[in-house]
Formats: C-alpha cells, structure tokens, sequence
C-alpha cells in the first residue's frame, strides 16, 4: 500500500485506512506527552502531531491540563525554510487511530480552549513586532497546496484578532486568486494582558456551498456570529501553538490549557468542558466600525485624470443606503463605489486639475448626506472614525508642468554679428534642470541655457555669429535635451515643452557688414517748421496668447517709442474683461475695466496680464491698443493706427494614467475585494497627455482637430520646406517662416501649433511625418503587496 506525505505537514497518510468518527469527545487531559518533532501526543485521547524545532523550551508539559509553547528567532521546523518561526501542534484524529485523518467539510465543529501569553517586554508588558502571527487555526486538509486557514484566531501587534477566508465553489482557492477572499470579523479593541487566561469558545461549520457559519465567544461573550461561505469545499483539521514570520526578534512563550473539541450534532450550541455560555444581548455586543483604511495605488504620484481607489475594512459585515462619501484634503471626494453586505467598502477618486497638491493623501471624514447610512445587519450604525488616514507616499500633483510662453530680450530691431539675445521660456510651475538644455534657433545659432532652475522661467542666451543665416524674424525651432538633460518639476514629472517653438515677429539677425560708409556732403539745414507732434511706434511680440485661469499670468510683450524725445506719449487699452487685469513694472501699479490708459514708461517697464476666470470654457478676448503722441507746446497729436491682442483663458491642462502591479505572498490576505484596472499604455511613455476641457474626446475628434492643425499649419508653410517632424536629438522644431503680411500669420500659425499640439497630446509617443514631437518621460508606478502574503504553511 502506498504511502503519500499530506502537503506542507511531512504527516504520513495511508488515505485507504484514513476513517472518520461522527462525534468527538475530548476531555482536555494530556496524556502521552512527547516534545519530540514528528511524534504524537493524546489530549482527551485524540492524538495530536508534534511540529517543533525541537528545542527544550519548544514544547513543555507544565500539569496534565496546560502545554506551553515557546518560539525564539530561527526557530523552523523541520519541513519549514528559513522564512518562518512555528511551535505548534496539529489533530491526527481520534483515540487509537493509527493514520491521519480530518474532519469532513460541512461538518459542525465546538473547540473550547483557555490561552495566555507571558511578558516579554519591559514593565511587564507584551511586544510582538511580526507582520502575521497565527496561534490558533482550523487548517485546509484538501489537496490543494500553499491555501491560508478558513479561519484563524492571531495576534495584530498585541490584540487578539479573528479572520476567515473562503472560495466559492468552482473558484480557484489559490494564494493570489481573485476568487480567494478575506474578512477580518474581529480585532479586539483592548490589547492583550500578559499573564491573563482569556477562554477562546469557538462554533463552527466549514462549508463554502451552504450553511457556512464561525462564531467567536471570548469570556464568555459572544464577539462575531457570521454566516456565510466559509473555507474551500473541503476537509479541515484544528492546529494550536505559535507560527510567525521570521525576522522579529522577541521570544514568545504562550500556553494552551483544557483544550476541548466536539464535533457533529453536539458541537451545535457547545459551551466547552465547564464552559460559561455566552451571554445573548438584546443589542448586538459589537459595534461594526471601520478596522483598517487602504489606498490603490498606495504610493506614487497621481495627476490630473488618474483614479485612486480607497478602501474602507469593517470588523462586520455593513449594509449600504444611498451614496455615502470620503472627504481628501486635496480638496476632492471619494464616492462610495460598492462592498454593501461584505466586510469591504470601496471608494473612487479622480484627481482633478483644480485639486490641491499634497505630499500624501488622505482621507479627513465620511459623509452621509440625507437617506445615507453604513449598518449592521441589526441596523446598528458604524463607527466610521477609523476611516481617518493619511497615506504617506500617495502624492497628489494635478498640474503637469509645461511652457506657457516664450519671449525675447530685445523683442524687436536688428541684431548683428556680436550682439547678445536673450530667450526666456515661463512655465506653469517651478521647475528644475540638470544638464545644460539648449534651444535651436532658425538662424543656425543655438541658445544656451543660462540660469533659471527651481522657478518659472528658465533663461538662454545666444550671440549672434558670422556664420549665422540672416532672418527677418529670429525663431526657436526646438529644445534640445542632451544625455543626462533634463526640465522637470519638483515631483520628477517632465515638462511638456511644445510651446517653446516660437517666431518674434520683428526681431531681425543680419549677418551683413556694419561698417560705416563714406559721410556725404552735408545739406543745409531747412527752416524749423513749427512742433508737431510725431507719431509713436507700439511694438507689440506676440498678438496671439493664452493664459491660465485662476492667477495665471502673461506678459503682453509691448514697447512704445518715439523720435520726438518733447511728446507725452500714451498707450489706451479697450476690451479688457472684469477677469482679466493688468500690472506695470515700473510702480506695480494694477489696471481694470474696459478703458485704460498708460504712460509710456508704465508699457516699457513691462505689462503683466493676469487672470482670475474660473469658469469650465475657453473664452477669447480682443484687447486694441492704440498709441497716441501730444506736443505740450503746440497740443498736437498723432495716434498710431490701433493694434490687438487675443487672449484665450484658460489654457487646455493635461492629464495621466498610471498602471498597477501587485504581489502575493502566501499564508496571509488581503481586507479588500481585488479591483480590476484598466490599463492604458503608451508606446514611449508611461504618461498619455490629453487637454482636461476634453477628457472623453473621441479618436475621431482628435483625429479632426490634427487635420485642422494641418491644413492650417500648411498655409503658414514656406512651399519649399518638406518637413516639420524632428530627431531624438531635436524633440521640438518648427520649420523657419517669415511673417506674413496683412493677414496675422503669426497668430494664424499659433492656432494651427495649438491645434496640433491637441492631436499630439492624445497620440504622444507616436511619430508620423508632419508631427511635432515633444519629448515627454515620466515614470511613476506602484506596488501593492497583497495581504495574502505569508510564507506557506
């Protein structure tokens, strides 16, 4: 007859001789004591299987009622690796048999016990550091290997703690499965005493098909009474003792006293050897409340669009009525998603882009808004303070950092060989650089970067050459991001860099020779005419900009000159919205309403845009400046012809989505159902840009607003250029096109790049001929450890 060892124990079983005896019986009287590993003890006469390292202090006999069991770190049986500590030992079967045997499922089962641990911590106290810790467990006997307990009474840190696990049938019963699920029933508020018998009575039914129930009795009350699927369909046998993971460095010593197990028809309703019955309460005893918060992802930084799904652990099963909510501080909600009836409760979040940024996540309240609740099956309310979290490492960053405007120092004239240009680009945020980031520019040149890191503008400088091609409009066709070369913002995150690409209008580089020709003959002067006023010139940078909302800011890029050093001039400014104001350099003084007027120094000191529109759309307005000269002497005066300015508000934001992974460990569980994710992948990046005003935009949307940018941008093209697309080494260029004349190029072009840059920012990572590249990388991710975790048992 063959002999098999029964996985995970080394416990020889003839299978054909394994018998079953209906009704059990033990008295709780140890005879027979041996603390030899692999040899058989008698409680009450049912034989028990000794698993120790074999020790002297491993397993003792201290009177014929009580065994004390005694773990020190390395303590491994002999079937066991070096990842856990155990001292137990495990029911072989009844008096006089001879082969292991279990107990059927479906088979009511009454385990009374009394059980005590010793100090081991100063002041008398008891210290237990280890990640699970199990001492008492109705174990899985079927042939499935590495599966937890259907139910177990542990210690979490120093409270005793009752969980349980089941498969439904036809599930896998796996470490790791999705089908595999875990409860903790109950965690008792007060933490252990040391020295102190507490009387464990325990009533039970292993079935996952049907008439499944655990009930836990501690001193005599009742503490859990669920019905529901327990364990995995199959047999099952009661273990006793110590079993931890390795690592912690505490000794414990605990003892297990009269012992006592019954089994069939007089386990309904068995109190144990002398044991008090529970008391049965017209309220329930215990309180459902919330035992444990988690967060999915647990750490990383999460953008604008990306879902954070919080969990919510009772100690009990809780019904659901309307829609409850968890208040974050990052100022959003997270609403009740599902769990009603089971032991989990889950909660949603989208990070929104007006959400606040926070180093770490948390959850400062429930709601229940009129009609909602979160009960018992009594109809007793939850405590639900325990949902009060913060997750340290879950950083919320909604803003992705990017280039919001480019702007030259001079912003107009002539440049030649010698002279020096400096290019400024403004972000939406800080940002930080390393390496030396360089901007190509359409005269061959380059521009260095020059200083900036840790604020919003970044600066680079460039001087122009012999060797440079003259241009009517200088312009920066790319940012180039050598080896080791990087602009981020202070969570890592890249900045979006497409709107670098700029053409100042206006501002010329000739490569042509200065040198001073020959004087002429003077001619006489004519008669002085009487003073007229001269008509001033307003240079305005860029007629096309975008600002955003709620304090973003914009510099208008206008200048005002004059020939006639003796004129009064001023810039008046019509079409100015009640969101919108604008900010002088020269005393910080601020302007508002439709009508405005400035001295020329308030212009050439620099004019800031700010804006405060907190609305959901995109509206444009039109702002004409129009310069005027007076003569003080004569009164006269000479008005340049009127000039605009569009600005958008807000500017598009950007969104991501990040993948998740987790692990799985055996022998422990996690308090949380698994949540499906739905992961969207880029080919290059791990970050998918889109504009936040269009976060459900279709493929065929974004597929129009590319052929509009297109045939927008075509119009802007020089007919003998073939390309706009760029190397790896030149992840933004624009192809170098003079101003056009009459019809606003400039701003035509802007709304062609914008245009574009929405098509790219749903396809980034995808190079097509035509495309403008920005090179993004970020690489956030997380990692979940499964609480069904523990090494197998």
């Amino acid at each position: 007859m063959s002999r098999a060892l029964r996985r995970g124990t080394g416990i020889p079983c003839q299978r054909q001789k394994c018998k079953w005896r209906p009704e059990l019986d033990t008295t709780g009287t140890i005879t027979s004591f041996s603390a030899t590993p692999q040899t058989y003890l008698s409680i009450g006469g049912d034989r028990y299987y000794v698993q120790t390292p074999g020790k002297s202090y491993s397993l003792t006999n201290p009177d014929p009622q009580t065994l004390q069991f005694s773990i020190q770190p390395g303590d491994h049986a002999w079937f066991d690796g070096s990842s856990v500590d155990r001292s137990e030992i495990m029911w072989a079967g009844t008096a006089g048999s001879t082969s292991t045997q279990y107990i059927p499922a479906g088979t009511p089962v009454a385990i009374d016990y009394q059980f005590a641990v010793q100090p081991n911590g100063p002041n008398n106290t008891f210290v237990n550091n280890a990640w699970f810790f199990v001492t008492a467990e109705m174990h899985d006997g079927g042939t499935v290997a590495g599966t937890s307990p259907p139910f177990a009474v542990q210690l979490n840190g120093d409270h005793l703690q009752l969980v349980a696990l089941y498969v439904l049938p036809g599930g896998n019963p796996a470490q790791g499965s999705p089908d595999l699920h875990y409860q903790v029933l109950w965690t008792d508020p007060n933490p252990i005493v040391p020295g102190k018998y507490y009387d464990i009575n325990i009533q039970a039914n292993v079935s996952n098909s049907g008439g499944g129930y655990l009930k836990l009795a501690v001193d005599g009350q009742q503490v859990v009474n669920y019905s529901g699927p327990l364990g995995y369909g199959s047999q099952t046998y009661w273990e006793e003792g110590l079993y931890r993971n390795s690592g912690p460095t505490e000794t414990v010593t605990a003892d297990f006293r009269n012992l006592t197990m019954v089994t069939g028809s007089t386990a309904i309703g068995w109190q144990g050897v002398g044991g008090t019955a529970p008391t049965q309460p017209t309220t329930p005893t215990v309180t459902p409340a919330v035992t444990q918060a988690t967060a999915s992802p647990g750490t990383g930084i999460e953008h604008a669009g990306d879902t954070i799904t919080l969990s919510l652990a009772f100690n009990e099963a809780v019904m659901v009525t309307g829609t409850p909510t968890l208040s974050l501080n990052d100022g959003n909600i997270a609403t009740y998603a599902g769990g009603s009836g089971t032991g989990t409760l889950t909660f949603k979040t989208t990070v929104a882009s007006t959400d606040t940024n926070t180093s770490a996540l948390a959850i400062t309240g429930v709601n229940l808004p009129s009609g909602a609740g979160i009960k018992d099956a009594s109809g007793v309310a939850a405590n639900l303070s325990g949902a009060v979290k913060t997750f340290t490492g879950l950083q919320i960053d909604p803003v992705l950092p990017a280039v919001t405007q480019a702007t030259a120092a001079p912003g107009t004239g002539t440049e030649h060989v010698g002279d020096t240009i400096t290019l400024s680009l403004a972000f939406n945020e800080a940002v930080t650089v390393t390496g030396t980031p360089t901007l190509s520019l359409n005269d061959g040149n380059i521009a260095t970067y020059a200083g900036g890191s840790g604020t919003g503008t970044l600066t680079f400088k460039t001087t122009v050459a012999s060797t440079d091609t003259s241009t009517s409009a200088l312009a920066i066709t790319g940012v180039n991001l050598p080896s080791g070369t990087a602009i981020k913002d202070a969570s890592g995150v890249a900045a979006n860099l497409s709107a670098a690409v700029k053409t100042f209008s206006g501002l010329a580089v000739s490569t042509a020779s200065t040198t001073p020709t020959a004087p002429t003959t003077p001619t006489t002067p004519t008669a002085p005419t009487t003073p007229s006023a001269t008509t001033p010139v307003l240079t305005i940078a860029d007629h096309s900009l975008w600002v955003a909302g709620r304090g973003g800011k914009v510099d208008l890029g206008t200048q005002v000159t004059t020939t006639d050093s003796n004129d009064v001039v001023t810039v008046n400014i019509t079409g100015l919205p009640k969101y919108e104001t604008i900010t002088d350099k020269l005393d910080g003084q601020t302007f508002r309403g439709n009508n405005i007027t400035l001295t020329a120094a308030q212009v050439d000191s620099g004019l800031t845009l700010t804006s405060t529109y907190r609305g959901g759309g995109h509206p444009t307005a039109t702002l004409t400046l129009t310069a005027s000269a007076k003569d003080p002497t004569t009164g006269a005066v000479a008005t340049a012809s009127p000039q605009t300015i569009t600005v958008v508000d807000p500017r598009p934001a950007t969104t991501t989505t990040t993948t998740t992974s987790s692990h799985h460990h055996h022998h422990t569980a996690t308090n949380q159902q698994p949540v499906a994710t739905t992961t969207a992948v880029a080919p290059t990046t791990s970050h998918t840009t889109e504009s936040t005003d269009h976060q459900h935009t279709t493929a065929a949307n974004t597929g129009s607003l590319a052929s509009q940018g297109f045939a927008l941008l075509q119009q802007h093209l020089d007919p003998a250029a073939s390309t706009l697309a760029t190397t790896a080494a030149h992840p933004i260029m624009a192809a170098d096109h003079p101003a056009a004349t009459g019809t606003t190029m400039a701003s035509f072009a802007s709304q062609s790049f914008a245009l574009l840059n929405q098509y790219l920012a749903a396809h980034t990572g995808h190079v097509d001929p035509g495309q403008f590249v920005a090179a993004l990388s970020q690489a956030t991710g997380w990692g979940h450890d499964s609480l069904l975790a523990r090494p197998q048992h």
